[in-house]
């Protein structure tokens, strides 16, 4: 009986160390990524405000308004402008989209980024496409939809294979 009661003891104080073990965690992690924002340059930090707006946007839109969410004219060739863009600026606008999509709270899918991205460039005045494709499910058997956003021949937004997937619009 003594035994038990120590082995309570013992659980009681593991418990106790792996729950200030994970709130020290969290609270590190939380004062690393304040640190990294602080340290981002003007441009990083205006986008991830910027798309964090658009996210919360985007997300109201395609939850209450689906008639109003157009992507763009739908094209049956592609055919971006070959202007002079800065790949520096692509990068910041698909770096900002994937990270306010990572930590925010509601549904942030391929079609609300695609849309994300729509909007920044138009901003930017970045020639874009958005392509959306369907694939059947290996696993599943079922039919997945998908969308993702290219610029330059770089994808900036729904990171995939686009090989996999059979084009069913695209839009720019």
């Amino acid at each position: 009986m003594l035994n038990f009661g120590l082995n309570k003891q013992i659980v009681k104080v593991l418990t106790k160390t792996k729950a200030s073990f994970n709130y020290h965690c969290l609270l590190k992690t939380m004062f690393r990524n304040v640190f990294l924002f602080y340290k981002m340059s003007f441009r990083r930090k205006y986008l991830l405000v910027l798309t964090l707006i658009l996210a919360c946007y985007t997300y109201l839109l395609m939850r209450f308004f689906k008639a109003k969410a157009i992507f763009g004219t739908t094209a049956s060739m592609p055919n971006i402008a070959t202007s002079k863009i800065s790949q520096e600026l692509v990068r910041d606008i698909a770096f900002a989209i994937r990270t306010v999509a990572k930590y925010v709270p509601f549904e942030n899918v391929c079609r609300h980024q695609a849309y994300q991205a729509k909007l920044l460039c138009k901003i930017y005045a970045i020639p874009y496409q958005i392509f959306v494709g369907f694939k059947k499910s290996v696993e599943s058997g079922k039919i997945e939809g998908h969308a993702w956003t290219v610029v330059q021949d770089e994808l900036i937004t729904g990171f995939c294979n686009p090989t996999e997937y059979t084009i069913q619009a695209i839009y720019s």
